[in-house]
């Protein structure tokens, strides 16, 4: 947890109560003819169906703070707020661990169609492209900070906290990636919670290129800390770590459901192939559930 994390951690103290209130607001919306009342209305009263499996954490990891299962070679892989990153089994096992750099490194996603890891650095708002071998940072992409003339990702702002790379065959360079901007406001003029799309030129030779912005959605989900993309739906799940929440939303932005959500900080999120779910807290643990029903099961990506 960065500085800037723990300032906002005390704003929320005094946000959290209105910031349930709004969730459900939206998913009263996003449900259209839910029935008036009960748990129906309230996402934090609809708790999610899981069994608990445990803390796979076998490395003592420093600070967890994204995680991706990565469907080609069946493991899972972790970063940290320090710069660190490592390769587990789907049980914990150990694969491999190194310091890829000094950095605050806050989410992990893959291409699947090349298998290279991608990393969001906060503060520096930038993207490490990196090979899952060795853990070799091959290129750079600095993410631009502003779309449409209106800074959305603030210089010292709470910053960049979560990544998702959603393929498209029929896109130039193979898919975009959603990148959540860690804000406790809504209003775009202040650091507002947000999720950027961006388009990186991953065919491109350039060793260090632009990540640039080409839609910001604005969902109304507050403190936004984690994401993981479904393939199978053509989803993307999201967590607001200030309220414990977890949403499925559609890559328009729109919030179709919401649950009550387990564990802690949890700043990384991701789904294997047999609905098994993993939970990064940033205050140490890799927590793994089942999935029992209503979400990605048998979609892990």
């Amino acid at each position: 947890m960065t500085r800037r994390q723990e300032a906002g951690e005390k704003r929320m103290r005094a946000i959290v109560p209105w910031v349930v209130c709004l969730l459900v607001v939206l998913l009263v919306g996003a449900a259209g003819a839910a029935a008036a009342g009960g748990e129906a209305d309230d996402p934090t009263a609809i708790v999610l169906a899981y069994d608990y499996v445990g803390d796979i954490d076998k490395l003592g990891f420093n600070e967890p703070s994204g995680i991706v299962y990565h469907a080609a070679r069946g493991t899972l892989f972790v970063v940290g707020d320090e710069g660190d990153i490592c390769e587990i089994e789907t049980d914990g096992t150990p694969v491999k661990q190194t310091h890829v750099r000094d950095g605050d490194f806050e989410g992990v996603t893959y291409n699947p169609a090349t298998g290279l890891l991608y990393v969001a650095v906060e503060g520096e708002e930038r993207i490490l492209e990196i090979h899952p071998d060795d853990f070799r940072v091959l290129r750079e992409f600095q993410i631009e900070r502003s779309y449409k003339g209106v800074e959305l990702l603030k210089p010292g702002g709470q910053g960049i906290e979560a990544i998702a790379f959603v393929p498209d065959s029929a896109h130039p360079e193979g898919g975009t990636f959603y990148l959540a901007n860690q804000g406790f406001a809504l209003h775009p003029t202040e650091d507002p919670s947000v999720i950027v799309e961006v388009v990186v030129p991953l065919k491109s030779d350039a060793k260090a290129a632009a990540a640039r912005g080409v839609r910001a959605l604005h969902v109304g989900v507050l403190d936004i800390a984690a994401m993981h993309y479904d393939t199978a739906s053509g989803h993307i799940y999201i967590v607001s770590d200030a309220t414990n929440t977890l949403f499925e939303m559609d890559t328009s932005g729109k919030l179709l459901r919401g649950w009550a959500f387990p564990c802690d900080n949890q700043e990384g999120i991701t789904v294997d192939p047999q609905g098994f779910l993993y939970v990064a807290q940033d205050h140490g643990g890799i927590i793994k559930l089942k999935w029992r029903e209503g979400g990605p099961a048998g979609r892990g990506g």
